[in-house]
């Protein structure tokens, strides 16, 4: 039987990354005091601390690309969470493992929702699109921005209202859209509704409650310049974009996020451009996505 992970790890954190002996990419997490191994084809370096690994208490093995399933080799938490510190208040989020290889948790995404947290004013009504577990939309409630959280997977709209009652923001104003968010936009527009900001994290593709599709190459030029459009005249942010696909860097990001801006109240904000990434406990940087962003209370305050 493996012995429980040394106390020594923080948490949550990226212990380690590096190729299998397969020579597929894998990455090593502590999260809410579970070691977890799971693929990431990101990876393309050897491990730094091989000796880590035999403790993992949670296994992810791969049985078709995208599907596979989790070796559970001690009990769990329950509930298993992870605690991310914000400005104010923790955010305690569930971990979730699905036949995907996904948890829920977005590590890269953590550098986001502190910024979130710390750059929105009181007050501001911000659209939080392709809003997963709901992480960016806590964030943005707890410096008490009203919230309109919008995900097409009634499973990822449980675990963000899960998640809302796990950090003790169960009445945060948060409005729970389950629906397209291209649909939505639309239907926004069309009401004549005004934002002060609006966060997306979009997939490379994926499907709504309807039937609907999207994908990034074709549709989130326009689902961002319509965004745009829903800005108010005193609009001041936050504005965050960021992506995982391929072929989306963080410079296309910006250039596109840029032109949806051009004729809005930010078109003369800075965007703001950088990679998501984690580090591991050497030190290394693991590149897992991009993001741009405009706006913001702090960064626009004299």
């Amino acid at each position: 039987m493996n012995e429980s992970p040394p106390k020594k790890f923080p948490d949550p954190a990226v212990i380690d990354f590096g190729l299998d002996l397969s020579g597929g990419g894998r990455w090593l997490e502590h999260l809410g005091g579970v070691l977890v191994d799971r693929p990431m084809l990101a990876v393309k370096t050897p491990k730094r601390q091989p000796q880590e690994w035999s403790g993992a208490q949670l296994i992810f093995h791969e049985t078709r690309r995208g599907q596979g399933t989790w070796e559970t080799r001690s009990p769990l938490p329950d509930p298993w969470q992870i605690e991310v510190p914000l400005a104010d208040q923790p955010l305690r989020l569930a971990v979730r493992p699905a036949p995907s290889g996904q948890l829920g948790i977005f590590l890269e995404q953590l550098s986001q929702w502190r910024w979130l947290a710390q750059a929105t004013k009181p007050g501001s009504r911000v659209l939080s699109l392709f809003a997963h577990s709901g992480a960016a939309s806590l964030a943005l409630a707890q410096a008490a921005a009203e919230v309109v959280h919008v995900d097409s997977s009634r499973q990822a709209m449980e675990l963000a209202r899960a998640n809302a009652v796990a950090s003790g923001m169960e009445t945060a104003p948060i409005r729970w859209i389950c629906e397209d968010a291209r649909r939505f936009v639309t239907r926004e527009l069309r009401r004549q509704n005004t934002y002060d900001g609006f966060v997306l994290d979009p997939p490379s593709w994926g499907h709504g409650p309807k039937g609907e599709s999207f994908a990034i190459d074709r549709d989130l030029p326009s689902l961002l310049a319509d965004c745009g459009r829903l800005l108010n005249p005193t609009a001041r942010g936050p504005v965050l974009l960021t992506a995982h696909s391929p072929g989306w860097s963080a410079d296309r990001l910006g250039m596109t996020l840029s032109a949806a801006l051009a004729s809005t109240p930010l078109a003369s904000q800075e965007i703001t451009t950088g990679t998501l990434s984690c580090h591991d406990l050497a030190g290394r940087c693991l590149t897992l996505g991009g993001f741009a962003r405009a706006g913001g209370y702090q960064q626009t305050s004299s």
